[in-house]
């Protein structure tokens, strides 16, 4: 029986799409895919050993995964995965969204293109483990792993190495933004909407992108911003931070600024910076 997904714009809008698992993704859509990371009391994780005969990465250590079929919510992607590959009956309320990240054509390990937007999951879990109640051959094995346990797999090989982000989102403290949202800040767009980038000219900017007057930023520069609010030509901007977006993997944040100071959904923000960052792990913060 074939696998159906539905296709989704980067603003996670559904295209209306029926989508058969093993044909190319059309260009400027995405499929929603799911990691769950199971955490005990202890502290510790629950990692899954791929089975032999898994198409790709057979017999490498992962945390739960897959597709979202058509008609699911990303949350009952997860809760099936996990009873699909671990055994597990996992409940809604215990279970939180980390983060989401949009992987285009752009990104790529071991030569794949992933074209998917991606939930990453944590639920609180400390029963016993029941991998004979998994409902499919996909896991050989599965365990309860401290950090340092997992650091030791990725660095032998032995983890999937798409998971590289464990090691800085999981155990990260949530940062507090109060007294920078809701501020009004002035600015100057040094790279306007349809700009390419600096360093890489394939990347064009979808939005104005900036820096805030007399704020240094953690990279010592001035405090980027990405600017919404117009598609005129702008070199100056005025407006308020409704949200910042942090990325885990650098020492650089990003602030969200409105022109109007009106809010913006959160899928229209991801969507319009995940151009750039793509390349990151973050999250955004109201």
């Amino acid at each position: 029986m074939s696998e159906i997904w539905d296709l989704y714009t980067k603003y996670r809008k559904l295209a209306g799409i029926d989508h058969e698992r093993g044909n190319k993704i059309p260009e400027g859509l995405f499929h929603l895919v799911v990691h769950v990371w199971i955490r005990n009391s202890k502290g510790q994780y629950l990692v899954s050993q791929r089975s032999a005969n898994r198409p790709t990465f057979p017999l490498l250590w992962e945390c739960v995964d897959g597709s979202v079929w058509k008609g699911e919510s990303s949350i009952e992607g997860a809760i099936r995965e996990v009873k699909e590959e671990v055994g597990l009956d996992l409940k809604p309320e215990d279970g939180q969204l980390v983060f989401s990240k949009i992987r285009g054509e752009n990104v790529k390990y071991e030569c794949k293109i992933f074209n998917d937007i991606m939930d990453v999951w944590l639920f609180h879990y400390d029963g016993e483990l029941s991998l004979e109640c998994a409902t499919t051959d996909e896991v050989a094995d599965c365990r309860w792993m401290a950090v340092s346990d997992i650091r030791r797999l990725y660095e032998e090989k032995k983890l999937v190495q798409t998971l590289d982000y464990f090691f800085c989102v999981m155990d990260a403290e949530r940062p507090d933004y109060s007294h920078i949202i809701g501020r009004t800040v002035k600015g100057t767009v040094d790279r306007p909407l349809g700009t390419p980038h600096p360093t890489y000219p394939d990347l064009i900017y979808p939005i104005h992108y900036g820096y805030i007057d007399g704020v240094i930023a953690g990279d010592g520069e001035e405090q980027d911003a990405y600017v919404f609010g117009t598609d005129e030509p702008i070199t100056r901007f005025e407006g308020k931070v409704i949200a910042v977006y942090h990325r885990f993997d650098d020492v650089e944040d990003k602030w969200i600024v409105s022109l109007d100071g009106k809010d913006i959904p959160d899928e229209i923000i991801l969507g319009d910076i995940a151009f750039q960052e793509q390349f990151f792990y973050g999250k955004l913060f109201r």
